[in-house]
């Protein structure tokens, strides 16, 4: 008894000895957004390999940990994985609470959550909400420019629309939620699928760029995914409101967001209203800019769960913008009414073989309305152009569990796309006839239509260190229209294409593979190759007579347009450590057939009908184009309270052949020669950014400094009498703070130092050899409440 007794005094005395020699951490898990509590989530002490589980209230407790400096790690399904730097202290259990994020995998459709390929053998940018909310977004075509070579064409003080790699406009594939696309208005595209979208709506955006995410419809030169706020369903029923208030200076411009989600386990919803109001903006010189647009719309969702791992979304939106001023073109946005309607059906773990089915129906349906009233000539000829274009569609996809390593993705999508509309003109300045002033009305398309149908498939393989995608897609695209036809004032058809000649169809293949080889535990190599192939779009094969190109012509529209077809190789590598950070580089060539660009029509057999153009050119295959350049980004590690990123990316091009037109002294035509390996039109110049941010207050107060040059690009179409750009430096600055879970406000200056610059993608001033100059020095407000 006397032994036992010692015995217990003993072990008591070393428990307690070895207790305050040790410590531990404990908190609270919940989820950033909401607040809700996170149970079940995983932790795990690295190098110690001690863990456990939160408890039903998010509470967690490691202890008996030995003093040091550990990597704790966190870990929950549909939750970003994190890894957070701790010091664990000799009789002490640290607080450490945790705010775990939204996986935004599990919400793209493009990059289903799947363990089996962790590297892309090409190059994949992920934008979350977070990142949006530290800038002043009035249009996402203007913010995706911060992403290496991705740029947009500036035409007016919104609108911008997507470049990548010196791909653009149909060559692109840009949508909304995981599928839904849409046809624009405008044929000088005013109205790009990303201006039909509020950026207070997005909870995150995805590029993929080049020809090898066939799974999206027909891609050429990369995709574009714009995610929506989704519902998602909670343990308990609830409400949320999340506002954003947003004011800008120099535009004297404000935006309002407000979202209200929610719901229980088998209802949730989100609806989302938005306002914005700018006017016109002032350059680095001083100059006004006409830029003024008015943007108001809401967003509506509402998502059931018919059983577990099966729901059903509905959705339905309405966007509508007033009087968007366009400096550059021969009009301006007088109205624009979108409306969206989709229906998302998913299912998750439905058989041992059948891991993922994805469904989904959508309708867009455009009526756009544009006039030249605020133009100098709009006193002669008054004209007033409506449009209206609508597209349906489905994508359907099973995703099959093929084996321990690997998955195949199986499906079949289609669009359907039509179009009418008409310019009237009002004859202002010639003799009234019969007392009425001269009226004219003119097709811009006559009952235009486009279908494709596709059926595509993806297979992804890890095995060891090689990672390996296949995928393709096979598409019929049919188009018809009635005559392309135009009538003069002696009811004369000047062009002259009947019904009949319109139809074509084509069956376009395209394919893609990539493998990836881990080098080592930070490093891989990743090599891929793709054929993406696309039919000419509605303004490529049906406009009638418009100057809708970068260069100063009139544009006809070829039925017989043969499909484009990019052939892209890319390499990337990557390297990540957790105490060096993060690089990738990625270097990529590109072959593009059946270039699709304009032939001069000799006046002889086209004039133009729009004041002010040099002629009129038909929309043809003009030969084989180049593609080249790299993109490369490094980021420091996430755990380090100083931050620095470094990117820098630049695209070239050429065109085999190209017609350069012989002018005169008065700018007239006399003639055409051609000529070999023409830089290709609309091509940016190297870009370079670097950003520097310190994090202060445990992450309350975060500066940031943004330095970015841009060279000059001399490299210019000749063919395209385009003008050089002369290189541009800016300085930025922005400080977040984060008072509480509730409340965040974001301020800065955007081009600090009031710099007079352009962008070399950024339109010409109409009539002018001048170029659209971007804002000068603007002072930027972000407020956001989350309840």
């Amino acid at each position: 008894m006397k032994n036992l007794f010692l015995l217990l005094i003993v072990i008591f005395t070393s428990t307690s000895l070895w207790s305050q020699s040790t410590g531990g951490v404990k908190g609270k898990i919940t989820d950033s957004q909401t607040g809700a509590i996170v149970s079940g989530a995983e932790l795990l002490i690295s190098p110690s390999e001690k863990g456990t589980i939160s408890d039903s209230k998010g509470k967690y407790q490691i202890s008996g940990v030995e003093p040091g400096k550990y990597l704790l790690k966190i870990k929950y399904v549909g939750y970003i994985t994190i890894e957070e730097e701790i010091e664990i202290l000799a009789g002490k259990l640290i607080d450490y609470n945790i705010n775990l994020e939204v996986d935004i995998r599990e919400l793209l459709a493009v990059e289903i959550n799947d363990d089996k390929i962790q590297n892309h053998a090409y190059s994949k940018v992920i934008i979350k909400e977070a990142d949006l909310e530290q800038k002043p977004v009035r249009d996402i075509g203007d913010y995706l420019r911060d992403i290496p070579n991705l740029y947009a064409v500036r035409k007016g003080g919104a609108n911008l629309d997507p470049v990548i790699r010196g791909f653009k406009f149909n060559q692109l594939n840009i949508q909304v939620d995981n599928g839904l696309s849409m046809e624009g208005g405008c044929p000088n595209r005013m109205d790009p699928t990303t201006a039909h979208v509020e950026a207070g709506d997005i909870q995150a955006i995805e590029v993929l760029k080049g020809p090898f995410a066939l799974r999206y419809g027909p891609t050429m030169g990369g995709v574009v995914n714009m995610l929506t706020a989704s519902p998602r369903p909670f343990d308990k029923f609830q409400v949320h409101v999340k506002a954003t208030l947003g004011y800008e200076s120099n535009w004297n411009g404000q935006r309002q967001n407000v979202t209200v989600y929610g719901g229980g386990k088998k209802v949730f919803f989100t609806f989302s209203g938005n306002n914005s109001i700018y006017g016109n903006y002032t350059d680095g010189d001083g100059n006004l800019v006409p830029s003024e647009f008015t943007k108001f719309g809401y967003n509506a969702k509402l998502g059931f769960a018919l059983a577990e791992n099966h729901t059903i979304t509905l959705s339905y939106s309405e966007f509508y913008a007033r009087n968007v001023a366009f400096p550059s073109l021969p009009m301006d946005e007088r109205a624009d009414d979108t409306k969206l309607y989709s229906l998302d059906y998913n299912a998750n773990k439905v058989s041992k073989t059948i891991e993922t089915i994805h469904f989904k129906a959508y309708l867009s349906d455009v009526d756009h309305t544009m006039d030249n009233k605020e133009r100098g000539f709009g006193d002669t000829v008054v004209a007033v152009s409506q449009i209206l274009a609508r597209r349906y569609g489905y994508r359907a996809e099973f995703g099959l569990n093929t084996g321990k390593n690997s998955h195949l993705f199986v499906g079949t999508d289609m669009y359907h796309i039509d179009k009418d509309g008409t310019r009237e003109k009002t004859m202002i300045g010639q003799y009234p006839m019969n007392g009425n002033v001269p009226l004219k009305v003119e097709n811009l398309w006559n009952k235009a239509v486009i279908n494709n149908y596709g059926v595509f498939g993806e297979y992804r393989i890890n095995k060891n260190l090689w990672e390996a995608v296949f995928s393709g897609r096979i598409d019929y695209n049919s188009a018809y229209s009635d005559s392309i036809s135009l009538m003069n004032m002696k009811k004369v058809d000047i062009i002259g294409t009947p019904a009949d000649s319109t139809s074509s169809s084509f069956v376009n293949i395209s394919f893609s593979m990539g493998v990836t080889r881990k080098l080592n535990e930070n490093m891989s190599l990743g090599l891929s190759f793709g054929r993406g192939v696309r039919s000419g779009s509605m303004i490529e094969r049906f406009i009638i007579t418009l100057p809708v190109g970068f260069d100063n012509f009139e544009y006809i529209g070829n039925p017989n347009l043969l499909p484009e077809a990019n052939n892209e190789i890319d390499l990337v590598y990557k390297y990540k450590h957790q105490t060096y950070g993060a690089v990738e580089l990625t270097a990529f060539y590109s072959i593009v057939q059946n270039y699709i660009g304009g032939v001069y029509l000799p006046p002889s057999v086209q004039k133009p009908l729009t004041q002010g153009t040099l002629g009129v050119k038909k929309f043809d295959n003009i030969g084989t184009a180049n593609l080249y350049g790299f993109e490369l980004s490094y980021a420091t590690p996430s755990r380090y309270k100083w931050r620095a990123s470094l990117t820098a990316a630049t695209t070239m091009g050429t065109i085999d052949e190209a017609e350069v037109l012989d002018l005169d002294a008065n700018g007239k035509v006399t003639g055409t020669h051609m000529v070999s390996n023409d830089p290709l039109g609309e091509i940016p110049p190297l870009n370079m950014n670097l950003r520097l941010s310190y994090r202060l207050l445990n992450d309350k107060l975060i500066p940031n400094l943004n330095f970015r040059y841009v060279a000059a690009q001399n490299r210019v179409s000749e063919s395209m009498q385009e003008l050089t750009s002369p290189s541009f430096s800016l300085l930025d600055f922005s400080i977040m703070y984060k008072h509480n879970k509730n409340l965040s406000i974001i301020g800065g200056v955007n081009n600090l130092l009031d710099k007079a610059y352009y962008e070399h993608l950024n339109r010409r001033v109409l009539g002018t050899d001048h170029r659209l100059y971007e804002p000068g020095r603007v002072i930027f407000v972000n407020i956001i409440f989350n309840i």
